[in-house]
C-alpha cells in the first residue's frame, strides 16, 4: 500500500516532476503505466508491468535513476549512475559528489522516507 501511494505521488496523475532538488529532469520512463517521454508517442520500448512500480528518471546532468520495488521482499530499491562523455572536465570525486546530491534529492523528494515510514537498510 505504501508503494502504491508513493508511486501515485510521484506520478501525480500523469504529471511527473520537472525537477528533483535543483536537478532538471530530461525524461521519464514509467514501466508501471506504460509512459516514456523519450519518444514522440510516449510509449516505452521496454515491457510494461503494472505490478512492477518501476520509474526511471533521466536528468539533464547525465544522471539516470531507476526506482523500483523488489519482487521478493517488501523494499524499494534504486539504482543511479552519472554519465559524462569523453573529455569531461569533472574529476571522479566531483562526479561522485554530484551523484550523491542527486541521490539525496531523490530520497528526500521522491521516496520521502519520513512521510512513508521507510528505513534505510542497515550498513
Amino acid at each position: 500500500a505504501v508503494v502504491s501511494t508513493q508511486s501515485t505521488g510521484i506520478r501525480k496523475g500523469g504529471v511527473y516532476p520537472e525537477k528533483v532538488g535543483k536537478f532538471p529532469v530530461a525524461a521519464v520512463r514509467d514501466l508501471t503505466v506504460g509512459f516514456d517521454s523519450n519518444y514522440a508517442d510516449k510509449k516505452p520500448r521496454l515491457p510494461v508491468c503494472p505490478g512492477s512500480h518501476m520509474i526511471t528518471f533521466s536528468f539533464e546532468n547525465g544522471c539516470i535513476a531507476t526506482l523500483r520495488t523488489s519482487g521478493t521482499e517488501p523494499k524499494i530499491k534504486y539504482y543511479t549512475e552519472i554519465v559524462r562523455g569523453p573529455g569531461a572536465l569533472e574529476s571522479e570525486e566531483e562526479l561522485r559528489m554530484e551523484l550523491g546530491e542527486v541521490v539525496d534529492a531523490i530520497v528526500k523528494e521522491l521516496l520521502q522516507p519520513e512521510k512513508f515510514g521507510l528505513k534505510p537498510r542497515p550498513s
